[in-house]
Protein backbone atom coordinates (compact mmCIF):
# COMPACT_ATOMS: atom_id res chain seq x y z
CA UNK A 1 0.00 0.00 0.00
CA UNK A 2 1.34 3.40 -1.00
CA UNK A 3 0.40 6.63 0.75
CA UNK A 4 -0.88 9.77 -0.93
CA UNK A 5 0.82 13.14 -0.43
CA UNK A 6 -1.15 16.40 -0.62
CA UNK A 7 1.50 18.41 -2.44
CA UNK A 8 1.48 20.65 -5.52
CA UNK A 9 2.38 18.46 -8.50
CA UNK A 10 1.00 17.26 -11.80
CA UNK A 11 -2.35 15.50 -11.42
CA UNK A 12 -2.50 11.73 -11.78
CA UNK A 13 -2.82 10.42 -15.31
CA UNK A 14 -5.80 8.21 -14.56
CA UNK A 15 -8.94 8.79 -12.49
CA UNK A 16 -8.99 7.79 -8.82
CA UNK A 17 -11.59 5.12 -8.04
CA UNK A 18 -12.87 3.28 -5.01
CA UNK A 19 -13.85 -0.37 -5.53
CA UNK A 20 -16.03 -2.06 -2.95
CA UNK A 21 -16.83 -5.74 -2.59
CA UNK A 22 -19.62 -6.80 -0.21
CA UNK A 23 -19.07 -10.45 0.73
CA UNK A 24 -22.26 -11.31 2.61
CA UNK A 25 -21.65 -15.08 3.01
CA UNK A 26 -18.15 -14.43 4.35
CA UNK A 27 -19.36 -11.51 6.54
CA UNK A 28 -16.56 -9.30 5.24
CA UNK A 29 -15.90 -6.43 2.86
CA UNK A 30 -12.96 -5.53 0.66
CA UNK A 31 -11.85 -2.06 -0.42
CA UNK A 32 -9.40 -0.90 -3.07
CA UNK A 33 -8.51 2.79 -3.49
CA UNK A 34 -6.15 3.98 -6.19
CA UNK A 35 -5.82 4.90 -9.84
CA UNK A 36 -8.33 3.09 -12.03
CA UNK A 37 -5.80 0.99 -13.94
CA UNK A 38 -4.02 -0.05 -10.72
CA UNK A 39 -7.26 -1.00 -8.98
CA UNK A 40 -8.37 -3.01 -12.00
CA UNK A 41 -5.07 -4.92 -12.02
CA UNK A 42 -5.22 -5.50 -8.24
CA UNK A 43 -8.70 -6.97 -8.57
CA UNK A 44 -7.27 -9.52 -10.98
CA UNK A 45 -4.66 -10.59 -8.47
CA UNK A 46 -1.71 -8.55 -9.77
CA UNK A 47 0.68 -6.59 -7.57
CA UNK A 48 -0.02 -2.87 -7.80
CA UNK A 49 0.65 0.15 -5.57
CA UNK A 50 -2.64 1.39 -4.14
CA UNK A 51 -3.49 4.17 -1.71
CA UNK A 52 -5.61 1.76 0.33
CA UNK A 53 -6.38 -1.97 0.15
CA UNK A 54 -8.19 -3.68 2.99
CA UNK A 55 -10.28 -6.69 3.97
CA UNK A 56 -12.50 -5.86 6.95
CA UNK A 57 -15.57 -7.15 8.82
CA UNK A 58 -18.84 -6.50 7.01
CA UNK A 59 -20.31 -3.15 8.07
CA UNK A 60 -17.06 -1.23 8.63
CA UNK A 61 -17.45 0.95 5.52
CA UNK A 62 -21.04 1.88 6.30
CA UNK A 63 -20.33 2.69 9.95
CA UNK A 64 -17.17 4.68 9.25
CA UNK A 65 -18.99 6.77 6.68
CA UNK A 66 -21.87 7.49 9.04
CA UNK A 67 -19.46 8.50 11.79
CA UNK A 68 -17.40 10.84 9.57
CA UNK A 69 -18.19 14.42 10.50
CA UNK A 70 -19.29 16.85 7.80
CA UNK A 71 -17.39 19.67 9.50
CA UNK A 72 -13.88 20.57 8.40
CA UNK A 73 -14.27 19.94 4.68
CA UNK A 74 -15.66 23.39 3.89
CA UNK A 75 -12.55 25.18 5.18
CA UNK A 76 -10.29 23.08 2.95
CA UNK A 77 -12.51 23.61 -0.09
CA UNK A 78 -12.59 27.39 0.31
CA UNK A 79 -8.83 27.49 0.90
CA UNK A 80 -8.30 25.75 -2.45
CA UNK A 81 -10.87 28.02 -4.10
CA UNK A 82 -9.01 31.07 -2.80
CA UNK A 83 -5.73 29.59 -4.04
CA UNK A 84 -7.15 29.37 -7.57
CA UNK A 85 -8.18 33.03 -7.57
CA UNK A 86 -5.14 34.40 -5.70
CA UNK A 87 -3.27 37.14 -7.55
CA UNK A 88 0.09 36.62 -5.87
CA UNK A 89 2.12 33.46 -5.78
CA UNK A 90 2.79 33.79 -2.06
CA UNK A 91 -0.96 33.99 -1.35
CA UNK A 92 -1.61 30.95 -3.53
CA UNK A 93 1.08 28.89 -1.81
CA UNK A 94 -0.17 29.92 1.62
CA UNK A 95 -3.73 28.80 0.81
CA UNK A 96 -2.45 25.58 -0.77
CA UNK A 97 -0.50 24.69 2.35
CA UNK A 98 -3.48 25.44 4.57
CA UNK A 99 -5.76 23.27 2.42
CA UNK A 100 -3.22 20.44 2.28
CA UNK A 101 -2.99 20.48 6.08
CA UNK A 102 -6.78 20.42 6.47
CA UNK A 103 -7.26 17.58 3.98
CA UNK A 104 -4.49 15.59 5.65
CA UNK A 105 -6.25 16.04 8.97
CA UNK A 106 -9.56 14.86 7.51
CA UNK A 107 -7.97 11.78 5.97
CA UNK A 108 -5.32 10.78 8.49
CA UNK A 109 -7.42 11.85 11.47
CA UNK A 110 -9.98 9.20 10.55
CA UNK A 111 -7.36 6.43 10.42
CA UNK A 112 -8.08 3.97 7.63
CA UNK A 113 -11.48 5.47 6.86
CA UNK A 114 -11.71 4.74 3.12
CA UNK A 115 -14.48 7.31 2.54
CA UNK A 116 -12.47 10.18 4.08
CA UNK A 117 -9.33 9.25 2.15
CA UNK A 118 -11.26 8.93 -1.12
CA UNK A 119 -12.92 12.35 -0.77
CA UNK A 120 -9.71 14.10 0.30
CA UNK A 121 -7.72 12.68 -2.62
CA UNK A 122 -10.46 13.48 -5.16
CA UNK A 123 -10.72 17.09 -3.97
CA UNK A 124 -6.96 17.60 -4.18
CA UNK A 125 -6.73 15.98 -7.62
CA UNK A 126 -9.57 18.18 -8.86
CA UNK A 127 -7.69 21.22 -7.58
CA UNK A 128 -4.54 20.16 -9.46
CA UNK A 129 -6.58 19.89 -12.66
CA UNK A 130 -8.28 23.25 -12.10
CA UNK A 131 -4.89 24.96 -11.76
CA UNK A 132 -4.48 24.41 -15.50
CA UNK A 133 -7.59 26.44 -16.38
CA UNK A 134 -7.34 29.92 -17.82
CA UNK A 135 -10.47 31.28 -16.16
CA UNK A 136 -9.67 31.20 -12.45
CA UNK A 137 -13.17 32.19 -11.34
CA UNK A 138 -14.80 29.44 -13.37
CA UNK A 139 -12.19 26.94 -12.17
CA UNK A 140 -12.87 27.88 -8.54
CA UNK A 141 -16.62 27.46 -9.04
CA UNK A 142 -16.11 24.07 -10.70
CA UNK A 143 -13.95 22.96 -7.78
CA UNK A 144 -16.54 24.05 -5.20
CA UNK A 145 -19.39 22.31 -7.03
CA UNK A 146 -17.41 19.09 -7.39
CA UNK A 147 -16.24 19.11 -3.77
CA UNK A 148 -19.76 19.77 -2.49
CA UNK A 149 -21.00 16.74 -4.40
CA UNK A 150 -18.35 14.62 -2.66
CA UNK A 151 -18.82 15.91 0.89
CA UNK A 152 -22.60 16.36 0.93
CA UNK A 153 -23.41 12.77 2.00
CA UNK A 154 -21.30 13.05 5.17
CA UNK A 155 -23.68 13.34 8.09
CA UNK A 156 -26.80 12.63 6.00
CA UNK A 157 -26.67 8.90 6.69
CA UNK A 158 -26.24 9.16 10.46
CA UNK A 159 -30.04 9.33 11.23
CA UNK A 160 -30.60 6.38 8.93
CA UNK A 161 -27.97 4.37 10.80
CA UNK A 162 -29.57 5.21 14.15
CA UNK A 163 -32.98 4.02 12.95
CA UNK A 164 -31.49 0.86 11.50
CA UNK A 165 -29.65 0.07 14.74
CA UNK A 166 -32.86 0.52 16.76
CA UNK A 167 -34.84 -1.76 14.40
CA UNK A 168 -36.98 1.14 13.22
CA UNK A 169 -38.16 1.58 9.59
CA UNK A 170 -35.29 2.69 7.35
CA UNK A 171 -36.06 5.63 5.06
CA UNK A 172 -33.28 5.67 2.43
CA UNK A 173 -31.59 8.98 1.60
CA UNK A 174 -32.70 10.11 -1.85
CA UNK A 175 -30.16 10.88 -4.55
CA UNK A 176 -30.46 12.51 -7.96
CA UNK A 177 -28.86 11.60 -11.28
CA UNK A 178 -25.79 13.81 -10.92
CA UNK A 179 -24.53 11.77 -7.96
CA UNK A 180 -25.96 8.40 -8.98
CA UNK A 181 -23.19 7.06 -11.20
CA UNK A 182 -22.01 3.56 -10.28
CA UNK A 183 -20.05 0.96 -12.19
CA UNK A 184 -20.23 -2.75 -11.43
CA UNK A 185 -17.10 -4.75 -12.30
CA UNK A 186 -16.73 -8.51 -12.56
CA UNK A 187 -12.96 -9.10 -12.44
CA UNK A 188 -11.70 -12.21 -14.23
CA UNK A 189 -9.37 -13.45 -11.50
CA UNK A 190 -9.02 -16.72 -9.64
CA UNK A 191 -12.52 -16.33 -8.20
CA UNK A 192 -15.56 -14.57 -9.61
CA UNK A 193 -17.05 -11.74 -7.58
CA UNK A 194 -18.83 -8.43 -8.03
CA UNK A 195 -17.39 -5.00 -7.23
CA UNK A 196 -19.09 -1.61 -7.06
CA UNK A 197 -16.81 1.14 -8.37
CA UNK A 198 -17.25 4.90 -7.96
CA UNK A 199 -15.28 7.76 -9.50
CA UNK A 200 -17.27 10.73 -8.17
CA UNK A 201 -19.90 10.79 -5.42
CA UNK A 202 -19.86 8.03 -2.80
CA UNK A 203 -23.64 8.08 -2.46
CA UNK A 204 -24.35 5.35 -5.06
CA UNK A 205 -21.77 3.09 -3.38
CA UNK A 206 -23.56 3.54 -0.05
CA UNK A 207 -26.93 2.76 -1.64
CA UNK A 208 -25.44 -0.33 -3.31
CA UNK A 209 -23.88 -1.39 0.00
CA UNK A 210 -27.10 -0.95 1.95
CA UNK A 211 -29.17 -2.81 -0.64
CA UNK A 212 -26.88 -5.85 -0.54
CA UNK A 213 -27.25 -5.94 3.25
CA UNK A 214 -31.05 -5.61 3.10
CA UNK A 215 -31.36 -8.25 0.37
CA UNK A 216 -29.47 -10.68 2.59
CA UNK A 217 -31.88 -10.01 5.48
CA UNK A 218 -29.12 -8.91 7.85
CA UNK A 219 -29.75 -6.68 10.85
CA UNK A 220 -27.53 -3.98 12.30
CA UNK A 221 -26.41 -4.96 15.79
CA UNK A 222 -23.94 -3.68 18.39
CA UNK A 223 -21.36 -6.15 19.71
CA UNK A 224 -21.77 -6.80 23.43
CA UNK A 225 -18.05 -7.47 23.77
CA UNK A 226 -16.26 -4.65 21.88
CA UNK A 227 -19.16 -2.24 21.17
CA UNK A 228 -18.58 -2.25 17.40
CA UNK A 229 -21.57 -2.10 15.05
CA UNK A 230 -21.91 -5.15 12.81
CA UNK A 231 -24.51 -6.95 10.70
CA UNK A 232 -25.96 -10.21 11.99
CA UNK A 233 -28.51 -12.74 10.72
CA UNK A 234 -31.06 -12.04 13.48
CA UNK A 235 -31.78 -10.01 16.61
CA UNK A 236 -30.10 -12.65 18.78
CA UNK A 237 -26.69 -11.89 17.29
CA UNK A 238 -24.67 -10.10 19.94
CA UNK A 239 -21.04 -10.86 19.02
CA UNK A 240 -19.39 -9.53 15.88
CA UNK A 241 -16.48 -11.91 15.27
CA UNK A 242 -14.71 -15.10 16.32
CA UNK A 243 -12.32 -12.98 18.33
CA UNK A 244 -15.15 -11.45 20.36
CA UNK A 245 -16.86 -14.83 20.74
CA UNK A 246 -13.64 -16.28 22.13
CA UNK A 247 -13.18 -13.30 24.46
CA UNK A 248 -16.79 -13.62 25.62
CA UNK A 249 -16.32 -17.30 26.45
CA UNK A 250 -13.18 -16.49 28.43
CA UNK A 251 -14.96 -13.72 30.32
CA UNK A 252 -17.90 -16.02 31.11
CA UNK A 253 -15.53 -18.70 32.38
CA UNK A 254 -13.68 -16.22 34.58
CA UNK A 255 -16.98 -14.98 35.95
CA UNK A 256 -18.19 -18.53 36.62
CA UNK A 257 -14.92 -19.50 38.27
CA UNK A 258 -15.06 -16.33 40.35
CA UNK A 259 -18.59 -17.09 41.50
CA UNK A 260 -17.71 -20.71 42.24
CA UNK A 261 -14.66 -19.65 44.19
CA UNK A 262 -16.62 -17.00 46.04
CA UNK A 263 -19.33 -19.50 47.00
CA UNK A 264 -16.99 -21.83 48.92
CA UNK A 265 -17.38 -19.96 52.18
CA UNK A 266 -21.09 -19.28 51.52
CA UNK A 267 -21.73 -22.98 51.07
CA UNK A 268 -19.64 -23.77 54.14
CA UNK A 269 -21.69 -21.32 56.22
CA UNK A 270 -24.99 -22.82 55.01
CA UNK A 271 -23.68 -26.31 55.80
CA UNK A 272 -22.55 -25.40 59.32
CA UNK A 273 -25.77 -23.55 60.06
CA UNK A 274 -27.79 -26.64 59.09
CA UNK A 275 -25.49 -28.75 61.29
CA UNK A 276 -26.43 -26.61 64.29
CA UNK A 277 -30.10 -26.48 63.36
CA UNK A 278 -30.33 -30.26 62.94
CA UNK A 279 -28.60 -30.77 66.29
CA UNK A 280 -31.31 -28.68 68.05
CA UNK A 281 -34.06 -30.55 66.15
CA UNK A 282 -32.67 -33.87 67.39
CA UNK A 283 -32.69 -32.57 70.97
CA UNK A 284 -36.35 -31.65 70.64
CA UNK A 285 -37.27 -35.02 69.16
CA UNK A 286 -35.35 -36.80 71.90
CA UNK A 287 -37.37 -34.96 74.55
CA UNK A 288 -34.44 -33.05 76.02
CA UNK A 289 -35.13 -30.70 78.92
CA UNK A 290 -36.24 -27.17 77.99
CA UNK A 291 -33.14 -25.74 79.69
CA UNK A 292 -30.85 -27.79 77.41
CA UNK A 293 -32.80 -26.77 74.30
CA UNK A 294 -32.67 -23.15 75.45
CA UNK A 295 -28.88 -23.28 75.86
CA UNK A 296 -28.56 -24.81 72.38
CA UNK A 297 -30.74 -22.11 70.79
CA UNK A 298 -28.77 -19.37 72.60
CA UNK A 299 -25.52 -20.93 71.39
CA UNK A 300 -26.87 -21.02 67.80
CA UNK A 301 -27.79 -17.36 68.07
CA UNK A 302 -24.29 -16.43 69.21
CA UNK A 303 -22.71 -18.67 66.56
CA UNK A 304 -24.79 -17.09 63.79
CA UNK A 305 -24.04 -13.55 64.99
CA UNK A 306 -20.28 -14.14 65.04
CA UNK A 307 -20.35 -16.13 61.77
CA UNK A 308 -22.13 -13.32 59.89
CA UNK A 309 -19.54 -10.81 61.09
CA UNK A 310 -16.68 -13.04 59.97
CA UNK A 311 -18.38 -13.74 56.62
CA UNK A 312 -18.63 -10.01 55.99
CA UNK A 313 -14.92 -9.72 56.69
CA UNK A 314 -14.29 -12.40 54.09
CA UNK A 315 -16.35 -10.46 51.52
CA UNK A 316 -14.31 -7.35 52.28
CA UNK A 317 -11.12 -9.42 51.93
CA UNK A 318 -10.16 -8.68 55.53
CA UNK A 319 -10.24 -12.38 56.50
CA UNK A 320 -9.16 -15.42 54.45
CA UNK A 321 -12.04 -17.73 53.52
CA UNK A 322 -10.05 -20.76 54.69
CA UNK A 323 -9.65 -19.27 58.18
CA UNK A 324 -13.40 -18.54 58.34
CA UNK A 325 -14.27 -22.11 57.35
CA UNK A 326 -11.82 -23.55 59.89
CA UNK A 327 -13.36 -21.42 62.64
CA UNK A 328 -16.90 -22.66 61.84
CA UNK A 329 -15.79 -26.29 61.90
CA UNK A 330 -14.13 -25.72 65.25
CA UNK A 331 -17.40 -24.35 66.67
CA UNK A 332 -19.16 -27.69 66.09
CA UNK A 333 -17.81 -28.85 69.44
CA UNK A 334 -19.88 -26.13 71.18
CA UNK A 335 -23.26 -27.48 70.05
CA UNK A 336 -22.15 -31.10 70.47
CA UNK A 337 -21.27 -30.48 74.10
CA UNK A 338 -24.78 -29.23 74.94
Amino acid sequence: MEGYAFVTKEPLLGPVVLALRVDVPGRKEQLWLGEEQDVEAALRGKERSLFLAQTRPLGAFWCEFGQTAAEGWTQAIWALSDALTAKKRSQREEREQAAAHLLSQQAEGNGTNAAAWYVAIQIWEMYLRCRRGRDSQQAAQSLRDYAQLLTLPFGQYTPEMVHWLRDKPVIPVWNDRRDGKLEVWYPQGQMLFECAVVKESLRPALIYYRQRILDAGLLMRRCSQCGRIFFGPDARSTLCSDRCRKASRKAAKRQFDGRAKGKDYEQAYDREYMFWYNRITKLKKAGAPPEQIGRAQAALKEFRKEALLRKQQVKEKKLPASQFISWMIGQEAVIESI
